[in-house]
């Protein structure tokens, strides 16, 4: 269910330090955008001289919730009042039972990982990021968007993103060339290259590109289920990874829901198999109940 907030209670609850901070960062443009997360909003403030920080704010069953990673992060801070400001301008619909990033489960390897970087000096673990991002696209896609430094992609970029997979798809179905391991790497470079584009900013154009992806993958993939020892796995995951990369722009660009379940309907509708999209309670957050159920129903 969708609530309002009481800015002037919220201000008054921050109190007037932070409430100036946070309009000194909005009047820099701080945060310079936002994205829905967990029910409420996600954003990270950067100012000059300072380290940037992640703040995430929400209604949960406890009312008002913020997390920071600054040193203030604890209480309402300043960096928080400044997303809450902008998210209010952008009419964000915030959830009453809003999930913030601390209860999400953290997978247990990473969380032991996690541990082990906090040991290590921040210069080498600089160093060790940036050279293995220098060998992975993805994470260096992930670094400059975490940076701030990734646009929304353009329209030429989109177009040449398009050629690529369509040149994927192609090739592994070409019966001149063809073997099953043809497709599985296909299906694998298609994700590599979803991947990099849902790190950018998402936008309406980005989704129709993924939901091309998908159809793609949709067409060729049908050889590999019928090697289900082989590939069951395989196809799995790669059909899984276009969904998230899909779901999460969709959580990020905020479609029409109508306009979305339509699309949704024609893809699940055209795949000979089980498309890689028909999963419709991952899309709950941003299709609603009853689409999720019109979806179900297709079967």
């Amino acid at each position: 269910m969708a609530v309002s907030i009481d800015i002037e209670a919220l201000r008054d609850a921050a109190g007037s330090v932070a409430c100036a901070a946070a309009d000194t960062l909005r009047a820099a443009g701080q945060p310079a955008e936002f994205v829905p997360a967990g029910g409420g909003a996600s954003g990270v403030i950067r100012e000059a001289g300072e380290p940037a920080y992640e703040v995430w704010v929400g209604i949960t069953a406890d009312g008002f919730t913020a997390e920071c990673d600054c040193p203030d992060g604890a209480g309402l801070c300043a960096h928080a009042v400044a997303l809450t400001l902008v998210a209010l301008e952008d009419d964000l619909p915030w959830s009453s039972a809003a999930t913030p990033p601390s209860v999400l489960s953290i997978d247990a390897k990473v969380a032991e990982l996690a541990e082990v970087a906090r040991g290590i000096p921040a210069r080498r673990l600089t160093m060790l990021v940036a050279e293995w991002a220098a060998t992975d696209r993805v994470l260096e896609s992930a670094l400059l968007a975490r940076a701030g430094r990734l646009a929304p992609p353009s329209a030429a970029e989109l177009d040449d993103l398009r050629r690529t997979i369509d040149g994927l798809a192609h090739d592994a179905a070409d019966d001149r060339y063809w073997d099953l391991h043809d497709v599985e790497k296909a299906g694998r470079a298609m994700v590599e290259e979803i991947e990099v584009l849902a790190q950018r900013p998402a936008t309406p154009e980005a989704l129709l590109v993924v939901e091309e992806a998908a159809r793609a993958w949709d067409r060729i993939v049908p050889p590999l289920l019928d090697a289900p020892e082989t590939y069951e796995e395989e196809v799995a995951e790669i059909g899984g990874a276009l969904r998230a990369a899909h779901v999460r722009l969709c959580e990020q660009a905020q479609p029409d829901p109508d306009e979305l379940a339509a699309r949704l309907t024609e893809i699940i509708e055209a795949a000979e198999i089980d498309s890689c999209l028909d999963e419709p309670w991952d899309y709950l957050a941003v299709l609603g109940r009853q689409r999720v159920k019109a979806l179900r129903q297709l079967h």
